[in-house]
C-alpha cells in the first residue's frame, strides 16, 4: 500500500522525466532542422591523364536540401586550362524514414577544360560562397599527354582502308601552309589554314574557330574564309586525304626577324558508329590545332638602293598617259600613272613629278584596286595639270622603283616623255609666281582728255543692311571652304582618318544587306553581319581590316573600357562563325532575334565614344 509520501515522490519523478525528454525532442527536432539546410560540396573529373586534344569534364556538385537553389558559380582561372563552358544538371531522391518523408537534391555543374599544353599539373583547391557559407575543394592531379588518349572513334562509315594508324591526330588534323618561309620585309605571302581527314565528309557534322592565329609583326588581310562544310580529294605525303580550306590570309612583314603565325585551334564534333539497333549514334568532339609557323624576315639590301624608292616590294609594271598634247593658255589635261603587279600595293608612295615652269600639277587622285587574291591589284594616279603660258613643253620621264624579291635586285622603270603644244587662248592665265613674258601697249600717245564731265552722287552703302549681309556670307563662306578644304586635305594625306570617316557609310552598306536577308530569314544574315561589324570596328580602331576576333575583341576594350559591348560582339561574332559549318540550326526566329541584337549592339556602339 502506497503511502501519500511515495506518491508524491512518483510524482515529481514523472514531471523531471517528462521534462528530460522535451529538451530531449527539441534539441533533436532543431539538430534535423540544421542537418537539413547542410549543403555538401563535391568535385571531381572525368579522368586524370587525358591527351592534349582531349577535353577534360570537371565537375563540382552540391547536395542538400536546399541545393537546388544554387546558381551556377564563377570559378577562377586554372592555370595551364582553358574553360570552354559549364552546363548544369540536377537530380531529386525521396526516402521514407520512420514514416518521415525526406528529399535529397543533387545539382551538378560540369566545367568542359581544353589543356593547353603537356605534363603535370594540378587544378587547385577552388573557394566558394553559397548562402553565406565558405566551401573549398580538393585539388586534383591531372597529367597532359600529347595527341589523344582517346581510342580511335568507329565512325558510321570506316576510314580509308590503306589506313593503318590508330591515331586521331594522324586521321584529323589542322594543317597550315604557306608558299614561303624565307622573305624580305614588304614581300607578301600567303598562309592556308585546312582541315584533313581521313574519315568520310559525312562524319563530320560540325565545326567552330576556338580560337584564331595571331599576326604580330605583320599586316594581314583575309582573301577566303569557308562559309560552310565542303571537302575535295587531296594527297599528302603520298596518302589520300579529305581536304577543306578554312581561312586563307595574305601577310605583308612589317618588321625583320623570325616571326610567329600562330595555331588555329577547331573543335570538331565526328559522329561515332551506332552499336546496336537501338542506338542511334552519338558526335564526339575533339579539339584540334595547327603546328605554329616561323617566318624569316630579311631587310631589304642597302647597296645599289635606287634614289626615290619608296618601299614598293614584287613584281610590277608602269605606264602613263596623257589625256591631250594640243593646248590653250588656261586649259587642262590629265596625266595618268599606273602601277600593276603583284606585291605590296598599299604599304608604298606613288614617284614624285619633278615641277615643270608654267604647267600647274595639282594634287593627285590616287585609288587603288586589290583584286581577290589580295595580291595582286593596281595602283592609279592621275594628276590635274593647268597650262598657264604658250609655249613647247616636256614632261620628263618619270622614275618607279621596286625591289624584286625573286630576282634578289631593285628594279627601275621609266614612263615615256611627252610634248605639249600650249597656244594662246580666248583667255590669258596670269600665274602669282611666273610673270608674264610681255605686255601689250593700246597706243604711243596720251589720249584726249574728256572736258564735259558730269559728276555723280555716289551712294554710301555702309548703312545699308543688305551690304553687310554679303559681307556676313562672304566670311562664312571663306569658312566652309576652309573646313572643306582642311577636310579633303586630312582624307588624302590620312588613310587611318579616311577609314574612320568612311566607317559609317560602309557600316550602314552591310547593315541594309544584313536587314534584307534577316527579313526573309536567309542565313547569308549571318554573314553581312560580321563582315559590316568586323569591318566597321577594324576602321573605327584603326587596325587592319581582315584582323582576327580576338585582336578585335582585345582593341574594343582598349578603347571603350566596356566588357558588356565587347562581350555582346563576341557572342554575335560567334553566333556567325557557328553559321557557316551548321546553316540549319539557325531558324527564322532565331534570324529574327539575332538582327534585333545585332541593332542593340550598333545602338550601344554609338553611344561609346571610339
Amino acid at each position: 500500500m502506497l503511502t501519500k509520501q511515495n506518491v508524491v515522490n512518483t510524482g515529481k519523478q514523472g514531471a523531471v522525466n517528462m521534462k528530460r525528454n522535451l529538451t530531449i525532442t527539441i534539441l533533436l527536432v532543431l539538430t534535423a532542422m540544421l542537418l537539413a539546410e547542410d549543403i555538401i560540396i563535391e568535385s571531381y573529373v572525368d579522368k586524370t591523364k587525358i591527351g592534349l586534344q582531349d577535353q577534360l569534364k570537371y565537375t563540382i556538385e552540391f547536395s542538400g536540401e536546399k541545393a537546388g537553389e544554387i546558381a551556377t558559380p564563377d570559378i577562377p582561372e586554372i592555370d595551364n586550362f582553358r574553360n570552354m563552358g559549364v552546363s548544369s544538371s540536377s537530380s531529386s531522391s525521396y526516402s521514407i524514414v520512420n514514416g518521415k518523408m525526406t528529399s535529397k537534391i543533387r545539382k551538378s555543374f560540369a566545367y568542359i577544360l581544353q589543356p593547353e599544353r603537356t605534363g603535370n599539373y594540378i587544378i587547385p583547391p577552388i573557394t566558394l560562397k553559397v548562402k553565406g557559407k565558405t566551401f573549398t575543394t580538393q585539388p586534383i592531379f591531372i597529367k597532359v599527354v600529347a595527341g589523344t588518349t582517346e581510342p580511335l572513334p568507329k565512325t558510321s562509315r570506316q576510314l580509308s582502308r590503306n589506313d593503318t594508324s590508330g591515331k586521331l591526330e594522324d586521321n584529323l588534323f589542322v594543317l597550315a601552309e604557306v608558299d614561303k618561309k624565307n622573305i624580305y620585309k614588304g614581300e607578301p605571302i600567303t598562309v592556308e589554314f585546312s582541315l584533313y581527314t581521313r574519315y568520310d565528309p559525312y562524319d563530320i557534322n560540325d565545326l567552330s574557330f576556338s580560337s584564331e592565329p595571331v599576326f604580330n609583326g605583320f599586316w594581314n588581310e583575309i582573301s577566303f574564309r569557308a562559309k560552310r562544310i565542303g571537302f575535295s580529294s587531296a594527297m599528302l605525303n603520298e596518302q589520300r586525304y579529305h581536304k577543306m580550306p578554312l581561312i586563307r590570309i595574305v601577310l605583308i612583314p612589317t618588321r625583320t626577324g623570325k616571326l610567329e603565325i600562330t595555331s588555329l585551334e577547331m573543335l570538331v564534333d565526328v559522329r561515332i558508329q551506332s552499336t546496336s539497333f537501338f542506338d542511334f549514334g552519338s558526335t564526339k568532339r575533339y579539339s584540334i590545332k595547327s603546328k605554329p609557323i616561323y617566318i624569316n624576315v630579311k631587310e631589304l639590301p642597302y647597296e645599289n638602293h635606287p634614289e626615290g624608292f619608296s618601299g614598293a616590294v614584287g613584281k610590277y609594271t608602269l605606264s602613263s598617259s596623257v589625256s591631250d598634247t594640243e593646248l590653250k593658255i588656261g586649259d587642262s589635261f590629265t596625266y595618268n600613272l599606273s602601277i600593276k603587279g603583284t606585291g605590296n600595293l598599299k604599304q608604298f608612295e606613288v614617284p614624285a613629278l619633278p615641277e615643270i615652269k608654267n604647267l600647274r600639277f595639282l594634287d593627285p587622285e590616287i585609288s587603288t584596286k586589290i583584286n581577290s587574291d589580295k595580291k595582286t591589284g593596281t595602283k592609279s594616279i592621275k594628276y590635274l595639270v593647268i597650262a598657264q603660258e604658250k609655249g613647247v613643253f616636256n614632261i620628263p620621264p618619270i622614275s618607279f622603283s621596286y625591289f624584286d624579291p625573286y630576282q634578289k635586285k631593285y628594279i627601275i622603270k621609266q614612263t615615256r616623255e611627252y610634248t605639249l603644244n600650249v597656244q594662246e587662248g580666248d583667255m590669258t592665265f596670269i600665274s602669282s609666281s611666273a610673270a608674264q613674258s610681255s605686255v601689250e601697249r593700246e597706243g604711243d600717245d596720251i589720249g584726249f582728255i574728256i572736258t564735259n564731265i558730269k559728276l555723280k552722287d555716289n551712294p554710301i552703302y555702309f548703312d545699308e543692311f543688305g551690304y553687310w549681309l554679303i559681307w556676313l556670307l562672304f566670311i562664312l563662306l571663306l569658312l566652309v571652304s576652309y573646313i572643306y578644304a582642311n577636310e579633303r586635305q586630312k582624307l588624302s594625306g590620312n588613310l587611318d582618318y579616311q577609314r574612320q570617316k568612311q566607317a559609317n557609310k560602309i557600316l550602314r552598306k552591310y547593315m541594309k544587306t544584313a536587314a534584307d536577308h534577316a527579313g526573309k530569314g536567309h542565313i547569308e544574315f549571318y554573314s553581312a553581319a560580321q563582315l559590316g561589324l568586323s569591318s566597321y570596328l577594324a576602321d573605327k580602331l584603326k587596325i587592319p581590316r581582315g584582323s582576327s576576333t580576338d585582336q578585335l575583341l582585345t582593341e574594343v576594350q582598349k578603347k571603350t573600357d566596356s566588357s558588356a559591348i565587347s562581350e555582346k560582339i563576341s557572342s554575335l561574332l560567334e553566333k556567325c562563325d557557328q553559321s557557316r559549318f551548321m546553316p540549319g540550326g539557325f531558324s527564322s526566329n532565331n534570324i529574327e532575334n539575332d538582327f534585333i541584337f545585332m541593332k542593340e549592339i550598333i545602338a550601344d556602339i554609338s553611344k561609346t565614344k571610339i
